[in-house]
């Protein structure tokens, strides 16, 4: 019986392969996007969980007032570890870091550059990493260097590394002392190699002064077992205060290590959420399509069962009970479904690398994981007896005769619950159409606002073994080539904003404004220049005023809050001696492309982290990035000649919206597919319950155009039902989206009308083959047995 059973569903098959096709392939489609959209999600909130002590892990983060609210950050400063080992005896460890760079190593004759933490030795026995060589105990020795399986296969290939010597920037002797698996793509740890932190010390002299006052680096806690957080947050909330009385204002705070990934938000010293509110979007997109997609298996299904009606008839005439055609029309519907998710399987394993390209990160089936099977073969059942129901209940339930006369029942009842299924597909279309278009006008509106400087063939070098020192000649030489116009020693690029000072004081400042974090950039000369930054009052630094050592430049912003009229001469205390403003810039954008600009100084200093320079615009691009790097190997030849466009960095800080707006767009199509797939269900369902009203009409001369409108007319109205809903939702949402931003975009009516006519034309485009396949049907076809 069984076997009979699977040779009627494989002719059957057969006989409908264009609706097998598309009935199977939608469902997979469906299953294979919600799947990969699933493992994100599943990623995202696993993040950071797999450390074994995960529930006593903690970052320290602070709150500062500025301009009357608390600013919420991670940053602290060098001496906050030990203070913190001293005062509050329920914390277990604490290890510091700093952010993770790229250091040159070398090992014999090979060099190259490793992404490089430095931490304290207890890093490693309070976060579980998987050790291939070595302990945990292998940072415990100053000389020391832990590797990543990655950045050791870099060096030494596949031998074991331990023991073996490499140099740190030519200069520190490391031994290799542990060998750890690469850390999981849902880690946020992102290091190649981990150095101690007396090293970075002994690397950078500055840290072993360095106060309380310099809020630079990260520090981890673990707590003792059974601790109160409260408790411990109530003692160090004004550690700070007691070992530096200037900064009193600042209060400090242990924040759960796992929810800093998704709930890194705040406001006023609240939190507001962070990644969750994208992942809870992507999860609502994964259900969304499933949903979709299981509608559509299920609208197709039925659409096609009345067919079998006289096969039911002729099965129970000849003794088939109820039951055993309900067996068969289950067990076809979930062949089908389980077919469907097979497809998907293969799909997901196909597409996982491009989808895996668009999220930069590296997903893998949980082949593994029995939750996962379990949730997709539940999804598949579930599916195939919902869709199977209608065939095996309905149909079953004919009495013979009726049925072998031709005389099947049909109702309005039974297309009710399919106009509304389509709704709720084109609905979620349309909020997708809608949600997507202002997405990518919020990130052109705010890419198109003026930045303050001319990125264009701006490039940005980091300032490596000599360099700092023979910078002024490397940088006469490449003007002198043609390669660039002008350069200049800076802090840090232009397009990151990652430093402020406080504590700057100036003439009429009120009570509080010295407590004010104000952004700073430090260079040396030619940085308006280099840069395409336009002065409003004053000059640039110039070599020809040596008394600009102590000179600065503020921003629009600075000035205003300052409260100078005329600017220029003023004295303003800034990083311990009194400086001079020497220039006043138009305000640039330096921070978030979607906040206020804040004031900002542009200090004069030998803090150098970067070399900006500005490429001729004369000369191609790689003519004259061929030219510096000849120029820079004169005379830094050790290290590599390595490059980032300021533009592209610039363009980074879309990257957010810009996944949200490529997945949006990519799964609106899917789907505006999905979607036209349940119209195209509901449309030949229809053209088969009105087959004899067709064919009367037509008999009675209806001509086709006439008779296409009818059919399609229904459809109309169920997508305009459709977009009056999802208009309704996504106005209120994107509404609530667009105001997080102080610079947004309007709402435009004429986005509206786009997705209206956009609907009208795919719902058009899907329903009329349908339509005028029915139409164009010989009458004598569906009227021969009146």
């Amino acid at each position: 019986m069984i076997k009979n059973y699977f040779k009627i569903a494989w002719r059957n098959l057969v006989r409908n392969r264009l609706y097998s096709i598309i009935n199977i392939g939608g469902l997979a489609i469906g299953m294979a996007v919600s799947f990969m959209l699933l493992l994100y999600v599943y990623n995202e909130f696993s993040f950071d969980k797999f450390n074994t002590n995960s529930d006593r892990l903690y970052e320290v983060m602070r709150n500062q007032p500025s301009n009357g609210e608390l600013q919420t950050g991670t940053a602290t400063p060098v001496p906050m570890a030990p203070a913190m080992i001293k005062d509050i005896p329920e914390i277990d460890k604490v290890a510091r870091t700093n952010w993770p760079y790229d250091i040159l190593m070398n090992y014999k004759d090979k060099a190259i550059k490793i992404n490089t933490m430095a931490a304290d030795p207890d890093l490693l026995t309070m976060f579980s990493f998987n050790f291939i060589y070595g302990n945990k105990n292998a940072l415990s020795d100053m000389s020391s260097i832990v590797l990543t399986q990655s950045g050791a296969k870099a060096l030494f290939g596949d031998i074991n590394p331990v023991g073996q010597v490499i140099k740190l920037n030519n200069q520190y002797p490391l031994k290799v002392s542990a060998v750890i698996k690469d850390n999981p793509v849902n880690s946020s740890f992102v290091f190649k190699a981990l150095i101690s932190w007396q090293q970075l010390t002994a690397e950078q002299q500055w840290l072993k002064t360095s106060g309380w006052g310099n809020y630079s680096f990260f520090t981890y806690v673990m707590l003792k077992p059974g601790v109160s957080l409260a408790s411990v947050n109530s003692k160090l909330k004004y550690i700070v205060k007691r070992y530096d009385p200037n900064n009193k204002e600042n209060t400090m705070f242990l924040y759960p290590f796992t929810r800093l990934h998704l709930f890194s938000d705040f406001k006023n010293g609240v939190n507001t959420g962070g990644r969750i509110d994208s992942v809870k979007l992507f999860l609502f997109l994964a259900i969304g399509i499933l949903i979709i997609a299981c509608i559509n298996f299920m609208n197709l299904s039925t659409a096609r069962s009345e067919r079998r009606a006289k096969e039911v008839g002729v099965r129970k005439a000849v003794g088939a009970r109820r039951f055993a055609l309900v067996q068969q029309f289950m067990g076809e519907s979930l062949l089908l479904a389980f077919l469907a998710l097979i497809i998907s399987l293969v799909l997901i394993i196909v597409l996982i690398p491009f989808f895996d390209d668009i999220i930069h990160l590296q997903l893998s089936l949980p082949y593994t994981n029995l939750w996962a099977w379990g949730a997709a073969i539940g999804v598949t059942v579930f599916t195939g007896l919902v869709a199977g129901s209608y065939p095996a209940l309905f149909l079953s339930s004919f009495k013979p005769v009726k049925v072998l006369k031709g005389q099947v029942i049909t109702t309005k009842s039974t297309v009710r619950p399919r106009q509304i299924l389509v709704i709720v597909q084109f609905t979620f279309a349309v909020c997708l159409i809608l949600s997507s278009i202002f997405i990518y006008k919020q990130i052109n509106y705010i890419k198109d606002r003026p930045v303050g400087y001319d990125r264009n063939g701006l490039v940005d070098l980091p300032v490596e073994g000599v360099m700092d020192k023979k910078f002024e000649s490397f940088r006469l030489d490449a003007i002198n080539s043609g390669a660039i116009t002008d350069g200049a020693l800076t802090s840090m690029s232009i397009a990151n904003n990652g430093s402020s000072s406080w504590g700057i004081t100036w003439q009429g400042q009120l009570p509080g404004e010295d407590k004010l974090p104000i952004d700073q950039l430090v260079g040396t000369y030619h940085i308006v220049s280099t840069y395409g930054l336009k002065l409003i009052a004053g000059r640039d630094f110039s070599a020809a005023y040596p008394s600009d050592s102590a000179g600065i430049m503020l921003n629009q912003v600075a000035v205003k809050l300052m409260r100078f009229k005329q600017p220029l001469g003023q004295i303003v205390k800034y990083q311990g001696k009194n400086c001079k403003v020497v220039g006043v810039i138009e305000n640039f954008v330096w921070g978030s492309p979607y906040e206020p600009v804040k004031p900002a100084i542009i200090g004069f200093n030998d803090w150098k982290g970067n070399i900006a320079l500005k490429l001729n615009p004369k000369k191609s691009i790689s003519t004259s990035l061929n030219i510096l790097q000849s120029i820079y190997k004169k005379y830094n030849p050790q290290y590599p000649f390595e490059y980032k466009f300021t533009d592209e960095k610039f363009n980074q800080k879309f990257n957010s919206e810009r996944l949200l707006g490529t997945m949006s767009a990519g799964f609106t199509c899917l789907a505006i597919v999905i979607s036209c797939l349940g119209l195209f269900g509901l449309a030949s369902f229809s053209a088969e319950q009105r087959r004899k009203e067709i064919g009367i009409r037509k008999v009675l001369g209806a001509t086709t155009g006439h008779l296409w409108f009818n059919l399609s007319q229904e459809f109309v109205r169920l997508v305009i039902i459709s977009f009056i809903i999802g208009s309704a939702i996504s106005w209120y949402y994107i509404h609530q989206w667009l105001y997080k931003y102080t610079y947004h975009t309007s709402i435009s009516i004429w986005v509206f009308l786009i997705t209206m006519f956009l609907s009208l034309t795919i719902c058009l485009l899907t329903v009329s083959w349908q339509a005028i396949k029915a139409a164009i049907t010989n009458p004598v076809k569906s009227l021969r047995s009146e």
